[in-house]
């Protein structure tokens, strides 16, 4: 493995190596990953250093050197698992892919440790005005608590349990367009705290599929969508 900047004379030497084909690879990465890529980093972040962006912004121009589909849930984990190394954070991985609530668990020096629920989406009816987010936590008691009464405090229970679990929820969105630039990323931090909002909707509100969540002004800030054909 070449790496860091005194690796430069070793990556020329190995590539005198390599045969027409793999000449042919190794310069559709190297296109792709010194291409010109317009970032623009949000500075209140708490992951958004120089050496994490530019090593996220490098791993996710290497991937789209073979890949023209937008980065899945468990590419968009590797990328931000890499960067977050390079930056000299430790990250762990959960015990299986099937973890509940988060994925990752993040420690950076001198902060405390914060668990992540990664997920990643290109559907094509997005918008920029609202973020949805599609099976964020199973349920099994669901088809089973037909009742708004029952409803609403198993959903306050699993929310507790969800912001318990996890410090935030990080979505990577994949924007398309037919002018330049043809995808367009954009990484959001939704921190779960906003979940204990859950537990001051009225018991009437639990009637139906969809559970409206009100701010203080009174307007609906987010909802909950109760799949009972699903749990």
């Amino acid at each position: 493995m070449v790496t860091g900047a005194g690796g430069r004379g070793e990556l020329h030497a190995t590539m005198e190596l390599l045969n027409d084909a793999q000449v042919v690879v190794v310069a559709r990465f190297v296109d792709a990953v010194t291409g010109a890529t317009d970032v623009e980093l949000l500075e209140t972040s708490w992951f958004a250093t120089s050496i994490w962006a530019e090593d996220f912004t490098a791993r996710l121009r290497a991937y789209h050197a073979n890949a023209d589909d937008p980065l899945s849930s468990t590419a968009f984990e590797a990328v931000f698992v890499g960067a977050c190394r390079t930056a000299g954070w430790a990250v762990d991985r959960a015990a299986s892919a099937t973890h509940r609530f988060f994925d990752v668990t993040l420690v950076r020096p001198g902060a405390a440790a914060r668990t992540l629920s990664l997920k990643a989406s290109s559907s094509k009816d997005m918008t920029r005005q609202t973020v949805h987010i599609s099976k964020l936590t199973e349920a099994a008691w669901i088809q089973d608590a037909r009742r708004a009464r029952d409803r609403k405090p198993l959903t306050v229970q699993l929310f507790d349990d969800y912001r318990a679990a996890t410090s935030s929820i990080l979505m990577l969105r994949a924007f398309r367009s037919s002018s330049p630039p043809m995808l367009e990323y954009q990484l959001l931090e939704i921190p779960t705290e906003i979940f204990a909002r859950v537990a001051g909707v009225s018991t009437l509100d639990f009637q139906g599929g969809t559970v409206p969540v009100r701010g203080l002004t009174g307007e609906v800030d987010f909802k909950i969508r109760l799949d009972r054909s699903d749990a």
